[in-house]
C-alpha cells in the first residue's frame, strides 16, 4: 500500500513532456464544477421548497379545521371545538400552536373615485394579528381604530387608495338581512410575495369581524394548527378528518393547494436528476482520465511488471490517483457550492420574480442529509465504476508494453 501510494505520488508530480499533469488538473476541474452545481441546485431547490413551505405555513398554517358546507353567501359558518376536540389536536405534541380566525366575503370601496374590489376579510386575534404584521408589514402602522383595515401594496394601489384613507366595507350577514356598511381606516399595508392573496384579502381585528357578523366573543369560522413536524401533515389531517364530527372539515395545506404543493414536489426529482446527470459526466470523465493516465504510463506499467511488481501494485497505483483526483475534485466543489450558497443566503443577490416564485429573493437552505449523500454518492459510484478501466492493466504484456511508444 504505501509503494502504491509513493509511485502514485511520483506519476502525479512527474513532468517532463507528459500530459499527466494538465490531465489531472483538468480532470479536477470538471469534477469540482460538477460538484458545485449539484450543492448549488441541493441549497436552492431546498431553500425554494422551504422558505415557500413557511410561507403558506405562516398564512394558513399546516391544518385547516373549518364547517365542512359553504353557505349561499359565500361564508363558512361559526364553529367551535370542543375542549375534548382540543385534547385530541394536542396530543402527543404535535401541535404547535392552534388559533381561530374568521373569514369573510365582502365588497371594499374607495366612497370618492366609486372604485370597488371583491375580497375576504380574515379576521385574526390580537397576537396572530401582530405576529402577521411583524412579518410581513411594509411600513409604519397606524394605532387601532375599530373596523380599521390592513391591506397589500397591491390592493391599495387598484383602490387608488392609502395608509390612513378610509374606505367602505360592504358586508352580507345572511340572505334575509340587508347588506352592512361601515366605514374603515386604512392602517397599514403589507406584502406577503402570494399574489393571488395579496389581491384578494384584507386583514382585520377578529373582534371587528364579530361585529360585521353579529356573532359572540367566541365564534370563529376556522381553525388554523401549527405543527412542531410538517412533513406528516398530511396523515395527521387524515387522522384527525375521522376524529372530527360530521360538520367539520380538516384539509392539509396539500389538499388546499395541490397545484402548488405538487410543484414543490417535483424540486427533489430535479435534484436527483442534476446529481444523476453530473455524476455520469463527472464519472465518465475520470475513466477517461484514468485510460489516457495507463496508455501514457503504459511503459512504465510493463517495467513494474518485468521487475516482478504484482498486478495489484499496479492496480493500486492508479486507484491512488483516481481518488485523489476524485477527493480534490469533490473538496473543491463542496468549498464552491457551498460558498456561493453562503454569499447568496447572506447579501441576497439573486432576485426572483414573486408573481413566479412567490418570494423576491432566491432562498437558501443547507439541507445537510442531501448534500452529505450526494458526496457519498460520488464517492461510492466512482470507486466500483473505476476499478474496471483499472483492471484493464492486468491484460498487458510486459515486453510490448515496454516497448510501446
Amino acid at each position: 500500500m504505501k509503494e502504491a501510494f509513493s509511485i502514485a505520488q511520483k506519476i502525479r508530480k512527474s513532468g517532463g513532456p507528459s500530459v499527466i499533469k494538465p490531465l489531472l488538473r483538468l480532470s479536477t476541474y470538471a469534477t469540482a464544477l460538477g460538484m458545485a452545481l449539484v450543492i448549488l441546485s441541493i441549497t436552492s431547490g431546498k431553500g425554494l421548497q422551504k422558505a415557500i413551505n413557511d410561507q403558506f405555513r405562516s398564512l394558513e398554517g399546516d391544518i385547516n379545521i373549518s364547517e365542512y358546507s359553504v353557505r349561499r353567501t359565500g361564508d363558512n359558518g361559526a364553529i367551535l371545538l370542543s375542549d375534548s376536540l382540543k385534547t385530541v389536536f394536542s396530543e402527543d405534541d404535535l401541535v404547535e400552536d392552534i388559533y381561530g380566525e374568521i373569514r369573510k366575503a365582502s365588497l371594499v370601496i374607495n366612497p370618492h373615485l366609486d372604485v370597488f374590489e371583491g375580497i375576504e376579510i380574515i379576521g385574526y386575534d390580537s397576537l396572530k394579528l401582530h405576529s402577521f404584521l411583524s412579518d410581513f408589514s411594509t411600513n409604519s402602522t397606524l394605532d387601532y381604530s375599530r373596523y380599521g383595515i390592513y391591506a397589500s401594496s397591491t390592493l391599495l394601489s387598484k383602490l387608488a387608495l392609502s395608509v390612513g384613507d378610509t374606505a367602505v366595507l360592504v358586508a352580507i350577514k345572511d340572505q334575509q338581512s340587508a347588506p352592512r356598511l361601515r366605514d374603515a381606516v386604512v392602517l397599514g399595508a403589507f406584502e406577503t410575495g402570494l399574489d393571488e392573496f395579496n389581491t384578494n384579502h384584507l386583514i382585520m381585528n377578529i373582534s371587528d369581524v364579530r361585529r360585521l357578523n353579529g356573532w359572540r366573543n367566541d365564534s370563529v369560522t376556522h381553525y388554523s394548527v401549527l405543527l412542531q413536524d410538517s412533513e406528516n401533515r398530511t396523515t395527521i389531517a387524515a387522522y384527525w378528518n375521522a376524529v372530527v364530527p360530521y360538520n367539520l372539515h380538516v384539509q392539509s395545506l396539500e389538499f388546499k393547494h395541490p397545484a402548488i404543493f405538487g410543484w414543490l414536489e417535483l424540486f427533489d426529482t430535479n435534484i436527483l436528476l442534476v446529481l444523476s446527470i453530473v455524476l455520469i459526466v463527472a464519472i465518465a470523465n475520470l475513466c477517461i482520465a484514468l485510460l489516457v493516465l495507463i496508455i501514457d504510463r503504459t511503459r512504465m506499467i510493463g517495467t513494474l511488471k518485468a521487475m516482478g511488481a504484482a498486478d495489484s501494485l499496479i492496480l493500486q497505483i492508479f486507484m491512488w490517483l483516481s481518488i485523489r483526483i476524485l477527493i480534490q475534485g469533490l473538496l473543491w466543489g463542496n468549498l464552491i457550492g457551498l460558498g456561493a450558497s453562503f454569499i447568496q443566503r447572506h447579501f441576497g443577490l439573486i432576485k426572483l420574480d414573486p408573481a413566479t416564485y412567490y418570494i423576491a429573493t432566491a432562498p437558501i437552505y443547507f439541507d445537510y442529509f442531501w448534500i452529505i449523500s450526494a458526496n457519498l454518492a460520488f464517492l461510492v459510484v466512482a470507486f466500483i465504476v473505476l476499478r474496471f478501466p483499472v483492471r484493464w492493466i492486468s491484460r498487458l504484456d510486459p515486453i510490448k508494453s515496454i516497448r510501446f511508444s
